[in-house]
């Protein structure tokens, strides 16, 4: 699967149907907003500032298919989904990707998510990837209960490692999944 393969139509459980594609320049403006409209609480606990719009000019502005593959799901006109593929094509750690994702709270459990991942492993998969990461903080118990679902192991628990927004500590869970 490559961004030839795209855009692809969905059919979530309710019987609403999305368009999923790959991050575009031009998706920036819509990208901005779908961050803000996620729940704080789950942003302050991503690995990037998604909240602040330089954050998100940047991801924009470094799109390299190369060493991130970024999909989105839209409803319409609107961003409700993202998730990345983050890799190194050379070195040691070729053979791994590590995925980020979100999903807003109102396309929750109804398969978006399971969906977004299976695509995610079929690309990973026709690039030679044979392992994908997770980091979930624990607080996100969602995202944690959703690796497992779909094949992700807890292979450690680095304590106190994230610090939120509000300056808290918390254990970040690392989680593999072998394909």
């Amino acid at each position: 699967m490559n961004p030839n393969d795209f855009p692809k139509t969905v059919k979530l459980k309710d019987g609403t149907q999305l368009v999923i594609r790959p991050l575009l320049k031009e998706d920036e403006k819509k990208l901005c907003e779908y961050f803000l409209r996620l729940p704080a609480k789950e942003v302050s606990r991503l690995k990037d500032d998604i909240s602040n719009p330089k954050v998100v000019e940047k991801m924009i502005y470094d799109l390299d298919y190369d060493v991130a593959f970024p999909l989105i799901a839209f409803d319409e006109d609107l961003i409700v989904g993202s998730a990345t593929i983050k890799f190194n094509p050379i070195g040691w750690t070729k053979h791994q990707a590590e995925i980020r994702g979100t999903v807003h709270p109102d396309y929750r459990e109804k398969g978006l998510s399971t969906c977004i991942i299976d695509m995610i492993v079929e690309i990973s998969k026709s690039m030679g990837i044979v392992q994908l990461t997770a980091e979930v903080s624990p607080a996100l118990d969602e995202a944690y209960f959703l690796c497992e679902k779909v094949g992700f192991k807890e292979a450690a628990v680095l304590k106190n490692f994230i610090k939120d927004q509000e300056g808290n500590y918390e254990d970040l869970v690392i989680m593999i999944k072998e394909l």
